[in-house]
């Protein structure tokens, strides 16, 4: 019977997924301006992000503030490799992949010794030291002016710069970060995490290595940063500091609470939703940042376990009355 239950639920989890991507595959149909498009390449791009910053956080059970920090080191990376170099675009992706995947791995070794609140504002300070030395390193990163005129994504002789095609490209690194994080999380080391996330002593009595796991989160959650960051460079063609500040930060986490923390489904459905919905509330003007608090606020409140949860629990009555 469980077995079932379980086979079943899965099920459904892939048919939200398939339906999710079919939409997403015909969504240039409905969407005819390239200012909508912009807003669907940036909802694919944290998309990816949130996915990462969910394996910390929701697999993990580690809150971290400076997530946004390796967002801009790939970036940053990327922009600077292809600018500077003439390097292809996928050199540039593959950098930022690889070296924020470096300094997560390092960002984890302090913190392995402090839990709670001090590792918060650890990767909170953080966070704002990478701001701060990206303002500062002005040779390199144009400090605050930013780096403007990113060459858009070129793979093989083929160019990226229609807002379509981009689009397509986008979707295809969104869909590998989804496969991906959900074939981490069935895997042992995704148990590992949950574990950590759940009951670290226990997970520790039980044999598995809390230390290793948590560099491995942090490498991994930074790698997807990486990458998201690369891909926002590439798109948008402009970065600065000042965007990768504690604002975006706070979104982050509120896309992975109110998609459901520790599913893959959520952050998919939190970040594309944080993304759309500022958008689709500006026709109040001034007041839409009121509204889209107001919002927020009601989500967290009424459903503890994000749309995900929601989804679930809709799902378990849905079979009690079959």
């Amino acid at each position: 019977m469980v077995d079932t239950v379980r086979a079943r639920s899965r099920l459904y989890k892939a048919l939200a997924l398939v339906v999710l991507l079919v939409i997403a595959i015909l969504l240039p149909l409905v969407l005819k301006s390239n200012y909508q498009l912009g807003i669907a390449h940036q909802a694919l791009i944290f998309i990816i992000l949130a996915l990462g910053y969910d394996v910390l956080l929701g697999f993990t059970g580690l809150l971290s503030f400076g997530h946004i920090g390796l967002f801009a080191i790939g970036a940053y990376t990327s922009a600077i490799l292809v600018m500077s170099t003439g390097a292809p675009f996928l050199v540039g992706l593959l950098g930022a992949a690889v070296l924020t995947g470096f300094i997560g791995f390092l960002i984890a070794i302090p913190a392995l010794r402090i839990k709670g609140h001090y590792l918060t504002l650890l990767t909170l300070a953080l966070g704002e030291v990478i701001r701060l030395v990206i303002r500062s390193a002005d040779s390199l990163t144009h400090g605050s002016s930013g780096l403007s005129g990113i060459p858009r994504p070129d793979i093989f002789g083929y160019s990226f710069r229609q807002a379509t095609p981009l689009y397509y490209l986008l979707l295809f690194f969104a869909v590998l970060a989804i496969l991906f994080v959900w074939r981490l999380k069935i895997s042992r080391f995704g148990r590992a995490f949950m574990s950590i996330r759940d009951a670290e002593i226990g997970a520790e009595v039980c044999g598995v290595n809390t230390s290793a796991m948590k560099m491995m989160s942090f490498a991994i959650s930074a790698v997807l940063a990486g990458i998201a960051g690369s891909l926002y460079a590439h798109t948008m063609r402009f970065i600065s500091p000042e965007f990768f500040g504690l604002g975006l930060t706070t979104t982050l986490l509120a896309m992975v609470l109110i998609g459901g923390r520790g599913t893959v489904v959520g952050p998919v459905v939190g970040a594309a939703l944080l993304i759309v919905l500022p958008e689709a509330l500006r026709f109040v003007k001034d007041y839409y940042l009121i509204v889209f608090g107001i919002a927020i606020w009601l989500c967290v409140i009424g459903m503890p376990d994000g749309l995900a949860g929601l989804g679930r629990r809709l799902l378990k009555r849905a079979r009690l009355i079959a």
